[in-house]
């Protein structure tokens, strides 16, 4: 007599309340990939709102019969919503912004990815799903006379004024992310300042090489400066009154308040826009897109290629050079 197989099928996943339990296992799989916190934070949020969504419009609709329509339903329930009242940039009855709808549409999608990933789901039911769009925007930078204009407001003399012009000095030659600019360590540095060994996003290593211009002005620091701002044993490069690394908000700070005294206004100054500019201007000066993704430590070229857009200023040189016109009235 042979042996007869069995299939018996996985019951449909009900929405309430399994899809809690599978949103702490997801939260488990981000963490244990080094997915960073700032991401699981904003990860966790939306999911939670997304299933409550459809658990009030389908009343414990099946985990695997949600799809396309489903989420088309939420997004266009989310153009209505007001921004969440715990967001940081809230405005009074402001609506969400297309960038974050587009977010909230890829968390989901990755949500689904990893549903798929660990069996829990036979197929993506919205892996052919497509992202809303969004309106391109120029990356905020930098003008050569707005740099100066910072640099020149230093005071490196004191202290505190040459930590600073390290910072911003190290942002535009490296465009590094402000959470790994504050926590550099000195061990990540080889014998020569050279070479500057970097943890990024989910944890992943890159190394970013340091120009002879930054690390005149660092080893100026370290030997003259650092010491009264921490005279005891720090791992760090910035560190603080107790030894510790300096925050993410202080550098924040310090750009505004420098961007202050130098007199510029109507002009974005963060740490953000000095990876924006040193991007921008490797690039216009000639560096190449793939060196360029190794130093920012981007996971795609596409991400790097965000950068290989031409400034207004850029596009009016352009046109003088190659307008017909010129042909025509220069000769």
């Amino acid at each position: 007599m042979s042996a007869i197989e069995i299939s018996v099928a996985k019951p449909p996943i009900s929405l309430s309340p399994p899809w809690v339990s599978l949103l702490h296992s997801y939260k488990s799989s981000l963490k244990a990939k080094n997915r960073s916190l700032k991401t699981i934070s904003w990860y966790m949020p939306i999911l939670q709102r997304f299933f409550a969504f459809h658990e009030n419009q389908n009343h414990g609709k099946p985990l695997n019969h949600i799809g396309v329509k489903d989420v088309e339903a939420y997004l266009l329930h989310l153009q209505k919503a007001i921004r969440w009242e715990h967001s940081p940039k809230m405005k009074p009855n402001g609506n969400l912004s297309p960038f974050s709808i587009q977010g909230h549409a890829r968390t989901i999608k990755a949500f689904f990815s990893w549903l798929v990933d660990q069996g829990y789901l036979e197929h993506n039911p919205i892996a052919k799903f497509p992202l809303p769009k969004v309106p391109k925007k120029l990356m905020p930078t930098l003008s050569i006379e707005q740099l100066k204009k910072l640099f020149s407001a230093l005071d490196k003399s004191t202290p505190l004024g040459a930590r600073n012009y390290c910072i911003l000095a190290l942002l535009l030659d490296t465009g590094l992310r402000i959470s790994e600019l504050a926590n550099i360590k000195m061990t990540d540095f080889d014998s020569m300042m050279t070479i500057l060994k970097v943890k990024g996003k989910g944890q992943k290593e890159r190394v970013v090489p340091i120009s002879k211009f930054a690390r005149k002005g660092l080893t100026k620091y370290l030997q003259h400066y650092r010491p009264h701002l921490y005279q005891g044993e720090s791992l760090f490069l910035f560190p603080k009154s107790d030894g510790n690394h300096i925050s993410n908000n202080c550098v924040q700070q310090e750009s505004r308040r420098l961007a202050k005294k130098a007199g510029l206004s109507g002009v974005q100054v963060s740490p953000h826009v000095f990876r924006h500019t040193f991007a921008t201007m490797y690039l216009r000066k000639g560096g190449q897109s793939l060196a360029l993704k190794e130093i920012l430590g981007h996971e795609s070229i596409q991400t790097t290629e965000k950068y290989v857009h031409l400034q207004p200023a850029d596009l009016l040189a352009q046109h003088e050079q190659y307008s017909p016109l010129s042909e025509l009235l220069e000769k």
